[in-house]
């Protein structure tokens, strides 16, 4: 304990409270008695004891400034009589979680005049009846008590009670009960009146005593007034020494006792949630929302109202039955698909929905520099089995004449109908349009079966999921098929066309037949050496005939194509920049699961010795014929495969340890894969000798479905680090590849995608409070979430050609062909968005999701040094706000901005390019720090008119296909300088 001198009241915080007052803080002191307050010279409004030892209320000296006093947490058992001589400005009193037992112990409160705040609670006097009213009776000028303020009628029900004859006779009985103040001293007993039997048995003990001890002890006896003691043992000496005095104790502990069961009575009455119930080294801030992290024999307290803890899903430990897990896999992929990877992604990645499908979105784990630094040194892997493939089959002909429809650009986009990817040896890609129109519809990456038969040629294109429903009506009805479809259909199920005349088929292999990977990085032929082991063709026919590997080893796959498939496998190429990009490799793999996991140790390799000594293979060589183009033996290799629990039987019956294969003899699977090239996604203007990498290079592979999880793992195991949809927006970023549908606004895909983004951040801006959202309409920013296309491009046009007649529709096109961009051609185009890329031209500035591109002024090009500040716009929601409030209508603050934005959103007619002090030419779609230039880059889109007015503006400075522009993001008012390429 610690004794309140005026040194420790010197020593304590001394601090304005909020309500305005001068306060002394004397807490968790363990102060045991009120003392030495006039080393304070009455300075301070508030004193506040709270949390000590204080066992009566007095010790005050006179003090008229002090106004509250904070008594709670203590052992106040009494209160000192004649308080208005020393405190009389007493306004407010706590009193929370004392001693105070009767009811009478407040009446010293009844002389301070002007005390307005009490509180009891806690205290044993607030349990009983007519508390309140008591209260109220007794301080008749309180407002409040126990924080709850005090009514009329409570008034009104006090008076009638406390004022009558038998509220005075009940006064009366509380004042005469006894009751035990720790520290005062007992209350003196009256001594009974001696009886003559009891005189007789007194003499008769003493005559009977022999020692001089049992005189002492008599005489002990006598003075405690214990004479039935004496009376009772009158014919035993011996029991006198027998007889303990308790009685005084526990007379003089009866009160306290009475008050500690009392107590303890009321703690189990009251409402406690089972983590007050810990101990305090056991308490944890997740177990009040989580009872699974509570003792299981508290977690039925763990909801108070219904004295149960509530129903949930038993975790997994109780359904880890193989049936009852799948069963529930199923059930969860009625609405949204899984791939088959999902399982082992589900537990290292954050799973988001995308297109249908529950896909990966990031890592667990911190993995921008890593991804980075695989993407130039090693190997990533990206699942991308949610794309989705159709397959074509028919005559060739009629298959390259329906699909003209499709690619009206077909001069400078390379389409199915090239002579390059009719023999079958690389993979193409280009855009598709809406048929007989110019709006794009999607991307597609196409592949031809090799084969010399004309009359059945087949087709596969992929699709990205966001538009692949959309592609396959429209196939279907360019080939004369239903037009109602279901890709939920088992595969071996094909949608023909109902008229005879058509001979083209359409089967949709979506999440059904083919899964597809993708290695990106230099080591991803180096990974794919590690995990893939080429089966080998028996040089004798008989056992080459003979299971497993009768399937494969037909005229589909003969000897030849195999030895030369075998070749380039084994060959010591492994810088796959010196490949052909898109060319296309098939091969036929043993069960991974046969060979024991081996870490792998991979080098990088060195460019300037590997293009002298690789040598690539011929385009002449057939690597393409691989039996995985046909249904019956995509089937077989899933149907005859191994369970994985059977491998594991199989290898623990191995006595030996070290790393040999696992020989199953005809029982091993063959599987066969499609590989194909793919070259890094750098610029066509950078394309040159000097500046091709590995960047963005790499495999992919394209296998059947059932084994897509096996190889899966044996990808990772060797070196292949995965990847999900954030870091492969980061791969897409250094390559400068852009994304779709993210980065593709003229198609409905990419549409849809933008208003998908812009609910999402209406949303987050309208969680977040008033004084934290940022004033768009101060910054002159209309369209935050979101950039209007359409109406950019009108007001471009209109702006630049005032003759330029505006085409009605309100969709636009991306000018992407490089040879169009030309001044003359694009004057051709001014309803048309120009793709840029744009780097931030200094130390400062910030390129992200919501940055504007701004055309400078004249002045601005010659100031170049000065800083560019946007002028201070009208706040059209505080007006509007205002408006409301004049006309005395309801309205929530911060809801008109959010409002206004969305109203302006929908109206595309009003103009948007001169709301600013600079014009606004486009928006950046994907910007963020570039690793690989060590600065803030962007991708996005300007108007075909604001470009052209740039390079007029700028044609004597700049030669090259590059201008200097100005940019902001929503939230700023500064421009900074960037140079812009396109």
């Amino acid at each position: 304990m610690v004794r309140l001198t005026p040194e420790v009241i010197e020593n304590a915080p001394q601090y304005l409270n909020p309500v305005g007052q001068y306060e002394l803080s004397l807490r968790d002191l363990k102060i045991p008695l009120i003392e030495n307050l006039g080393a304070t010279l009455n300075q301070f409004d508030t004193i506040d004891l709270t949390n000590n030892d204080l066992r009566k209320l007095d010790g005050f000296p006179y003090l008229p400034k002090i106004k509250t006093l904070y008594l709670a947490n203590n052992r106040i058992a009494s209160i000192a009589l004649n308080l208005e001589q020393y405190i009389p400005n007493l306004d407010t009193l706590i009193l929370n979680n004392n001693s105070l037992q009767v009811l009478t112990d407040i009446d010293a409160l009844s002389t301070l005049a002007k005390l307005a705040h009490v509180s009891f609670v806690g205290n044993p006097i607030a349990m009983t009846k007519d508390y309140r009213l008591y209260v109220i009776h007794i301080l008749p000028n309180l407002r409040t008590l126990d924080f709850n303020r005090i009514t009329g009628k409570e008034r009104e029900a006090s008076n009638k009670i406390y004022k009558s004859k038998s509220s005075k006779k009940d006064k009366k009985k509380q004042k005469n009960i006894n009751r035990f103040v720790p520290g005062e001293e007992l209350p003196k007993q009256q001594v009974p009146r001696l009886t003559k039997k009891d005189a007789e048995a007194i003499k008769k003990v003493i005559k009977e005593a022999k020692s001089l001890e049992e005189v002492e002890k008599l005489t002990a006896i006598l003075q405690a007034g214990q004479m039935s003691n004496l009376t009772g043992h009158e014919n035993s000496s011996n029991s006198i020494l027998s007889v303990v005095h308790i009685a005084d104790l526990a007379h003089a502990r009866a009160q306290e006792l009475q008050s500690l069961l009392q107590e303890l009575g009321q703690r189990q009455d009251k409402h406690r949630t089972a983590l007050q119930i810990l101990p305090r080294y056991m308490r944890r801030r997740a177990a009040s929302y989580n009872i699974k992290r509570l003792p299981r024999s508290l977690r039925p307290l763990a909801d108070p109202k219904t004295g149960s803890a509530k129903t949930k899903r038993p975790s997994r430990r109780y359904r880890r039955r193989p049936r009852d897990l799948l069963l529930s896999y199923t059930n969860r992929q009625r609405t949204i698909k899984w791939l088959k990877t999902h399982i082992w992604h589900a537990k290292r990645f954050h799973m988001n929905t995308f297109w249908n499908y529950r896909l990966a979105e990031k890592s667990n784990t911190k993995c921008i520099r890593p991804t980075y630094k695989a993407l130039h040194e090693r190997c990533l892997i990206h699942d991308m089995s949610y794309y989705g493939c159709i397959e074509l089959e028919g005559n060739e002909e009629e298959i390259i004449e329906k699909l003209n429809q499709l690619f009206p650009l077909s001069k400078t986009n390379l389409t199915p109908k090239a002579k390059m990817y009719l023999s079958g040896k690389f993979e193409g890609q280009c855009l598709v349009y809406k048929p007989n129109t110019h709006e794009c519809l999607t991307p597609i990456s196409f592949m031809w079966m090799p084969s010399s038969d004309k009359q059945r040629r087949k087709l596969w294109l992929w699709c990205h999921p966001a538009s692949y429903d959309a592609l396959s009506e429209i196939l279907l009805s360019l080939f004369d098929s239903p037009v109602v479809i279901s890709t939920d259909e088992p595969p071996t199920k094909k949608q023909k066309s109902e008229d005879e005349r058509s001979s083209v088929t359409i089967t949709l292999l979506r999440d059904q037949q083919l899964a597809r990977f993708r290695l990106i990085g230099p080591l991803s032929m180096a990974v794919l050496k590690h995990a893939f082991h080429p089966s080998m063709l028996p040089s004798n026919p008989i056992e080459r005939n003979k299971a497993p590997l009768a399937w494969w080893s037909t005229e589909t796959h003969s000897s030849d194509i195999h030895q030369q498939q075998l070749l380039f496998w084994n060959s010591t190429v492994s810088n796959t920049s010196t490949m052909m990009p898109n060319r296309i490799v098939s091969l036929v793999v043993r069960d991974p699961r046969v060979f024991t996991p081996v870490k792998p140790k991979l080098t990088i390799h060195s460019k300037t010795n590997s293009r002298k000594s690789e040598i690539c293979p011929s385009s002449s060589i057939d690597l393409a014929k691989s039996p995985l183009w046909f249904e019956k033996y995509r089937t077989h290799c899933c149907e005859h495969k191994l369970a994985t629990y059977q491998i594991n039987l199989l290898r623990s019956k191995i006595s030996t340890t070290d790393n040999t294969e696992l020989q199953l003899n005809e029982e091993e699977s063959q599987i066969p894969l499609i590989l194909i090239h793919h070259h890094d996604q750098l610029l066509p203007m950078s394309k040159c000798e000097s500046n091709r990498n590995d960047l963005g290079s790499g495999w992919d592979i394209i296998l059947p479905n059932e084994w897509a999880q096996i190889f899966w793992i044996s990808l990772i195991y060797s070196g292949a680090r995965p990847i999900g949809q954030k870091e492969l927006s980061l791969v897409a970023h250094e390559t400068g590849e852009f994304q779709f549908p993210q980065e593709y606004p003229d198609t409905d895909a990419g549409i849809s995608w933008t208003s998908k983004l812009e609910s999402e951040r209406l949303t987050n801006f309208s969680k977040c409070p008033p004084s934290k959202r940022p004033n768009f309409f101060i910054n002159g920013i209309v369209s935050p979430f979101r950039p209007l296309w359409s109406t950019i491009v009108r007001d471009w046009a209109t702006e630049y050609d005032p003759t330029h007649t505006v085409i009605p529709s309100h969709r636009f096109y991306v000018l992407r062909d490089r040879q169009h961009r030309s001044i003359d051609s694009l004057r051709q185009h001014l309803h048309s968005l120009v793709p840029i890329r744009i780097s931030i031209k200094g130390k400062k500035g910030v390129i992200d999701n919501t940055t504007l591109i701004y055309l400078p002024s004249v002045d601005d090009l010659k100031t170049s040094q000065k800083t560019i500040v946007e002028s201070r716009h009208h706040d059209q929601a505080r007006i509007e706000e205002r408006k409301m409030q004049k006309a005395k209508q309801s309205f929530r603050r911060g809801q008109t901005m959010v409002k206004l934005m969305e109203e302006r959103s929908k109206n595309n007619e009003e103009g948007i390019i001169h709301n600013c002090d600079r014009k606004l030419l486009g928006a950046v779609t994907s910007g963020a720090f570039q690793f690989s230039h060590a600065c803030c880059t962007g991708k996005g889109f300007i108007a075909t008119g604001g470009l052209l007015t740039l390079l007029q503006q700028q044609q004597q400075k700049s030669k090259k296909p590059s201008a200097r522009v100005i940019i902001r993001t929503t939230t700023s008012q500064y421009y900074r300088w960037a140079l812009l390429e396109f």
